[in-house]
């Protein structure tokens, strides 16, 4: 049986070195995404520190833990992710917004800093690694 997991392993990861031991919230809704991310993450070396689907689960892991980066689903079962994005911006930590309907975040997100769904496998580290330089 062909383990597509171990083939994607390790491709095109290794060139992130500064992902390494870095802890990443993740804000999805999906959890098949969650965890494809969360697997992304592993083989790079950083750590998902925390699954969360809504705006109220990211904003109270905020409060309560630190991160060097996450990754944000702009549209989640709540809500935009606007609010999770102006409480990072304020704590000053990186991240990136991924979406299926990245046309709508005009205006609101630096548009270097996201990703359209479905993102193709290591596009979440390359810019990761980007926003963390």
């Amino acid at each position: 049986m062909l383990d597509v997991h171990h083939f994607l392993r390790g491709r095109d990861h290794h060139h992130y070195p500064n992902l390494r031991g870095k802890r990443v919230l993740i804000v999805e809704d999906d959890p098949v995404i969650a965890v494809d991310y969360h697997f992304q993450l592993k083989d790079a070396g950083a750590r998902a520190e925390g699954f969360k689907a809504t705006n109220r689960e990211a904003l109270s892991y905020l409060g309560s833990h630190e991160v060097d980066a996450a990754i944000v689903d702009f549209l989640l079962c709540d809500g935009t992710g606007v609010s999770i994005i102006d409480g990072l911006k304020t704590r000053g930590i990186p991240f990136i917004v991924v979406s299926g309907s990245a046309f709508r975040l005009q205006g609101e997100v630096d548009a270097a800093h996201i990703l359209s769904k479905p993102v193709a496998p290591g596009e979440i580290c390359r810019l990761l690694s980007e926003v963390l330089h």
